[in-house]
């Protein structure tokens, strides 16, 4: 190497150190004064109130996705949820094909601001394929199409776009906006180790991590009534509603999980969210049809969301076991309440609206002395046979049914919190508690503990 190199070499690294001690002074400066900004912006936000750089950011997302972007020129937009874990086989490997789906949503987005769910019980009979099946059925056999476009030629709802969630990334999307505070109205215990799941709540006001939030939603009564002899507790009150119930969970968990990830801090998670979104979630959005939307949800009035389940009458089956059937009457006021000119009356009459005559509802049956009880507890698991998941062909005979009557018992209040008392402390301390453990607030497990199983 030359001298003539050897100086230009020199120079070079001296350059280097020289831009070096710059970016450092720079950094030095500039972070503390961008970190004072960021949180006097949240804490502006937090109180109704807008930064410059708050307002500036604004700008610069709206100009890159508007919020109305992922309308694409409509004024409502109907996004199917859909919650499925996977079939394993007989030694307990994740099968590849599509499993049948626990969970039902659609969202609808109206321009205004304005969000509905509606939840569809797993368990809703429908028609496609020429056969009469569970719609939860339909996943399995042809995936989130299939089920959609069931959706749509059965409900006459419009279905634009469909999100399909596995639970794995439900756990991590929960611990990732730190869990989840909710009142937990029943206990719920319950253990499958071929399905892997173990649910153990107690009843009470509890701050739920990944692992408990996914046990919080999908348990429908089933398991232990009186003892859980896997973790030794007793359990003073068991929710018998079944899948409704689980539905009700789901709705209520939703609500709250929108109001975290609208926190203004999640702001800081937007990476974390598109890798888990990326990796254990499927949509037929692309990117920024989804950051369009995440810009839209700054807009929604959570305060005014509308919720509800389809309604039908429960039955039995001996070929499809548990049913519901839609309600030829009712679920179409619903629909249109939720989902407006996106729903399409004359589909819902040709569709799911005339399933009820597909099916012959046998005479209530009596509990007396000396007779059977035809009817079977809500709690009980459904086998998972070829049957249920094949379907009835629709020139069968009218199946008969035996209707199920709904049960809505009125769980106890939740416990009241303790006012804030302007005793002393010795003399607290001195007084003998007389606060019964209904009144108390449940010890709250913090969100990295895993409750016992």
């Amino acid at each position: 190497m030359t001298p003539r190199h050897l100086s230009s070499t020199r120079q070079q690294r001296l350059r280097r150190r020289k831009w070096k001690r710059v970016i450092l002074i720079a950094a030095a400066i500039l972070v503390p004064i961008l970190s004072a900004l960021a949180g006097i912006s949240v804490h502006l936000s937090l109180h109704g109130q807008k930064s410059l750089p708050t307002r500036l950011a604004e700008q610069v997302v709206n100009w890159f996705v508007p919020p109305d972007y992922a309308f694409n020129g409509r004024d409502r937009l109907n996004i199917l949820i859909i919650g499925a874990d996977y079939d394993y086989d007989n030694k307990a490997r994740p099968l590849p094909k599509p499993a049948r789906s626990d969970t039902i949503l659609i969202v609808s987005l109206s321009k205004d601001g304005e969000a509905s769910i509606l939840s569809i019980p797993r368990d809703t009979v429908v028609r496609f394929n020429g056969k009469l099946h569970k719609i939860n059925a339909a996943h399995a056999i042809g995936g989130p199409e299939l089920l959609r476009q069931v959706i749509e030629e059965q409900f006459g709802i419009q279905i634009h776009h469909f999100v399909q969630v596995t639970y794995e990334a439900f756990v991590k999307l929960v611990d990732l906006v730190g869990g989840v505070d909710l009142f937990v109205e029943y206990d719920m215990h319950y253990d499958d180790n071929w399905g892997k799941l173990h649910i153990h709540l107690q009843r009470g006001f509890q701050h739920l991590n990944g692992e408990q939030a996914l046990g919080f939603v999908r348990y429908r009564g089933k398991g232990y009534r009186r003892f859980c002899p896997k973790c030794k507790v007793k359990i003073e009150r068991w929710d018998p509603r079944g899948d409704l119930g689980r539905i009700e969970r789901q709705q209520q968990f939703l609500k709250a999980l929108a109001k975290k990830l609208l926190q203004p801090k999640m702001v800081m998670k937007l990476p974390r969210f598109v890798s888990i979104a990326h990796q254990y979630v499927a949509t037929d959005m692309d990117l920024k049809t989804l950051l369009s939307l995440a810009n839209f949800a700054r807009l929604l009035n959570l305060d005014n969301m509308k919720t509800a389940t389809l309604p039908g009458t429960g039955a039995r089956s001996s070929f499809l076991g548990s049913i519901v059937i839609p309600d030829r009457e009712k679920a179409p006021q619903v629909l249109a309440e939720l989902f407006g000119s996106t729903f399409i009356v004359s589909l819902w009459e040709q569709g799911a609206g005339s399933v009820g005559g597909a099916v012959k509802v046998a005479a209530r049956a009596r509990s007396g002395k000396g007779e059977r009880v035809v009817r079977k507890s809500v709690e009980e698991e459904e086998p998972h046979d070829a049957q249920t998941i094949e379907g009835i062909p629709l020139n069968h005979e009218p199946i008969e049914v035996i209707p199920i009557e709904p049960m809505n018992p009125q769980p106890p209040p939740p416990p009241v919190a303790p006012e804030p008392s302007t005793q002393k402390p010795e003399e607290r301390h001195s007084q003998p508690s007389t606060a019964s453990p209904e009144q108390t607030l449940q010890p709250q497990p913090k969100p990295t503990e895993q409750m016992p199983q």
